[in-house]
């Protein structure tokens, strides 16, 4: 979940009296906000290795001398699958079990063992599947958010070196995990690639507070690695392309904002599938993200919402992971649009679903499980969305909105099988009084006046 949908969460809690629209638009404009891209401060004490930094330096030549086995994607097991029923990537186990080196290798750090159980990488992602056990009970955030979420604020964060290159990991943090007791954790962590990687290299995986230099980190492991079994569609066009958009101001002037992104590289992979664009941004200005792909057949391909980095000088780049492409894809086609990013509610009693408007575009409400702490919701999309999140509400018999007395807190994820989005509404501490309240559900749906450029449209071959 990003900082920004954290807000979100956090507003549609409260009880307090707003104007009408006020929530879409509110919604539209945190929207346009760059998500959080480090990760919540800790409150447990950073590890760190107790040498200077010649002693680190020479740990990472010597590491590098070693000669590591080559780890080669191939069939594995993968255990952190079988004790994280909840994780947003468990409908990918399949994939992620064929393509994967089991790696084992294990370093202790004041009383603290980080394993590397498995690594997987593709074109898009390198996967990173780890445990980490404690003599003593692993130091853990408390609170009453949800325990996913306290598990991966207290988790390592890994960063890379490629061939002696630092791998850029800017953007959000892409990581879960969870407790298996008090003394262990399990978790993964992917690490966009934003751009090709040979299909052999030498990685250097290290931990840290996002930290700039690998003598830094809190464990170091030098591993060779060959991805050359993973068959993927990847181009890199470095194609540049020109997006106008007219608009007219308050005195009724018209007047138009140009943006000239670049189309990096188009990567379709069994594990995951991405494109990425980069820009000069300049100001206050955010790097460019209104465009949905479309393939060869027509099929629009759903983009998963991810943090966006600027740069303050030079060219920012970011990674769009999109869903629904396959080895038969020959293209795909980058669309801009112009919306007003205003979204409506839609209303309905519990036994009204499946629950929809009449649009064209947008989502449908399947699915609701409401338990004694959390509700459940399974959202389908029709037509052209983008990166939507599901948000909804509990609502009482006169379709008000409940607030509890209590935080409440929302997170959502795509399967990336079905396309459907999966939001859930926790709030503990609620009342056996409360939860009788719950009579009806609420969502914001997207205003359906989303216009396609399509004369600004870009097609990528990809075969």
């Amino acid at each position: 979940m990003t900082f920004d949908e954290k807000l979100k969460a956090r507003a549609a809690r409260e009880d307090c009296p707003t104007p009408d629209g006020f929530d879409s638009r509110m919604d539209a404009l945190l929207d346009t906000l760059p998500a959080r891209t480090t990760q919540p401060t800790k409150k447990r004490r950073p590890l760190r290795m107790a040498v200077c930094i010649a002693a680190a330096a020479a740990l990472v030549v010597g590491a590098s001398a070693a000669a590591p086995a080559m780890l080669e994607m191939t069939r594995n097991a993968i255990d952190y699958f079988s004790g994280s029923g909840s994780s947003e990537y468990a409908a990918d186990q399949a994939q992620y079990e064929a393509y994967n080196a089991a790696v084992g290798a294990s370093q202790t750090v004041n009383g603290v063992t980080l394993t590397i159980d498995n690594i997987a990488v593709d074109d898009s992602y390198m996967t990173v599947f780890y445990t980490m056990t404690g003599e003593a009970p692993l130091e853990r955030l408390e609170g009453d958010e949800p325990e996913s979420w306290l598990a991966k604020w207290s988790s390592p964060i890994f960063l890379a070196m490629v061939d002696g290159k630092m791998l850029d990991t800017s953007g959000s943090i892409d990581n879960e995990a969870y407790f298996v007791d008090d003394c262990t954790l399990k978790g993964m962590h992917r690490l966009a690639l934003k751009e090709a990687l040979p299909n052999q290299f030498d990685l250097l995986l290290y931990t840290g507070d996002v930290v700039n230099s690998p003598e830094d980190g809190d464990f170091q492991f030098a591993l060779a690695v060959d991805k050359s079994t993973v068959d993927s569609l990847t181009v890199e066009p470095k194609q540049d392309f020109t997006v106008r958009l007219s608009h007219t101001d308050e005195m009724g002037n018209p007047y138009t904002i140009e943006r000239t992104p670049r189309i990096e590289r188009v990567s379709v992979s069994p594990l995951s599938s991405s494109i990425t664009l980069s820009e000069r941004v300049s100001g206050d200005n955010m790097p460019w993200d209104s465009f949905v792909l479309r393939d060869n057949k027509g099929n629009y391909l759903p983009l998963i919402g991810g943090g966006l980095t600027a740069s303050g000088f030079g060219r920012s780049v970011n990674q769009f992971e999109f869903i629904g492409a396959d080895e038969t894809t020959k293209s795909v086609t980058i669309i801009p649009f112009k919306w007003s990013y205003h979204y409506h509610e839609v209303q309905g009693a519990l036994d009204a679903l499946p629950l929809t408007d009449a649009g064209r575009n947008g989502l449908t409400l399947e699915t609701l499980e409401i338990g004694a702490d959390k509700a459940v919701a399974t959202f389908s999309t029709r037509g052209v969305t983008w990166q939507e999140n599901g948000q909804f509400s509990l609502t009482d018999a006169d379709g008000n909105r409940l607030a509890f007395n209590h935080n409440a807190y929302f997170d959502s994820y795509t399967d990336r099988e079905t396309g459907n989005i999966i939001a859930t509404l926790y709030y503990p501490g609620i009342t056996a009084e409360e939860l009788a309240r719950v009579a009806g559900v609420s969502f914001w749906q997207p205003d359906d006046d989303m216009d396609l450029l399509e004369e600004q449209a870009v097609t990528i071959d990809l075969q």
